[in-house]
């Protein structure tokens, strides 16, 4: 019992190694904890930025098909895709109400998409943190001098380091070589981007891997994998989307913590939520960037643009906590299908 009370301690890579984890883990410890560039917590920290979020979709595309894609749900976009103008003057508004960060996050893989550079460039521009979160494969040496000049954070997905697993997770032969690769690349690249602040390692690139029955056993040397270059992250499934019935999803449980990028210091928000704002690829406001189910529901920056809507989705979301009791995360609510329902009933 003693034990149980002793304060969780923090590994190079961000992860939180709990007192009841396996004394293997314990290896991975280093003296400095790492911060991803633009998360939530880095933001919280530097006095420089404020904790604001423009989370942007871009069109769907990608070549892969996870296993545990979450957007792959039944939804109908509120028009067509939000044209680069229209992009490039979201970026100018919010950077004229003090956002710090435009986050792509999807709703594929955003790198497939035309006119990812000029948007990344665009960002970088105006003074807000290109935050980006990709699978990794399109990441060949000129996009990696790319993004490195335009002081870019990445956030690449790696479920396994074994072909056979990560490649039956993503149903793309030969992709695991390749991923592989390009973050061997990626950490040459970015190795003279290390920074500290207040104690804290400083990283522009960050490891995220989804937890499942394939790789429970695996995630120790992903973290050794990780080193002192790549913050690491640890997300448990979502069962939503193609992880629907599929058994490697269902009832895995972490055997340690990691706090993810985007929460808030006091681990009671999802920064990306509370302290920002997610359009979708049609310019549909969205309570969050992955809840794609809120389409055509909460507005559209089309009509009256960001300031309008600003705290809008917050406004739905503190509603259905009060009702049905508080989560991080909203898409992770146990009632989230009800929070969807009470949404179509508004309309």
């Amino acid at each position: 019992h003693a034990i149980e009370k002793l304060n969780p301690i923090y590994n190079t890579c961000g992860v939180i190694i709990t007192p009841h984890i396996n004394k293997s883990y314990f290896a991975f410890l280093s003296d400095m904890e790492k911060l991803l560039v633009g998360s939530a917590r880095h933001l919280e920290y530097s006095k420089s930025h404020s904790l604001s979020y423009l989370m942007l979709h871009l069109p769907f595309a990608c070549d892969y098909n996870c296993t545990q894609c979450c957007n792959k749900v039944q939804f109908t976009h509120d028009g067509p895709p939000l044209s680069l103008v229209e992009i490039k003057s979201l970026i100018d508004e919010a950077k004229s109400l003090s956002f710090s960060v435009l986050v792509i996050a999807g709703e594929g893989e955003p790198l497939l998409d035309r006119n990812f550079r000029e948007i990344v460039r665009i960002a970088n521009e105006k003074g807000l943190m290109p935050y980006i979160f990709t699978n990794g494969r399109h990441l060949n040496p000129d996009m990696l001098d790319f993004l490195k000049h335009q002081n870019a954070s990445l956030v690449i997905n790696l479920n396994s380091l074994k072909e056979e697993a990560y490649e039956s997770l993503n149903r793309r032969p030969g992709s695991c070589k390749e991923v592989q690769k390009n973050i061997a690349n990626l950490r040459a690249a970015f190795s003279d981007t290390h920074a500290e602040l207040s104690g804290y390692g400083l990283r522009r690139i960050a490891i995220n891997t989804v937890l499942s029955k394939l790789n429970k056993e695996e995630i120790p040397k992903i973290i050794d994998f990780c080193g002192d270059d790549f913050v690491f992250v640890l997300n448990t499934p979502m069962i939503r989307g193609n992880a629907i019935g599929d058994h490697n999803f269902e009832d895995v449980k972490p055997r340690i913590e990691t706090i993810p990028l985007g929460t808030t210091s006091d681990m009671k928000w999802c920064a990306y939520m509370r302290n920002g704002i997610s359009i979708g690829s049609s310019g549909e406001i969205l309570a969050c960037a992955y809840a794609l189910e809120c389409s055509g529901y909460l507005g559209n920056v089309r009509q009256g643009g960001l300031k309008k809507y600003m705290g809008a989705a917050n406004k739905v979301v503190d509603n259905f906590y009060a009702a049905e009791g508080h989560s991080r995360c909203i898409v992770r609510h146990q009632q989230y299908p009800q929070f969807i329902n009470r949404l179509k009933g508004k309309k």
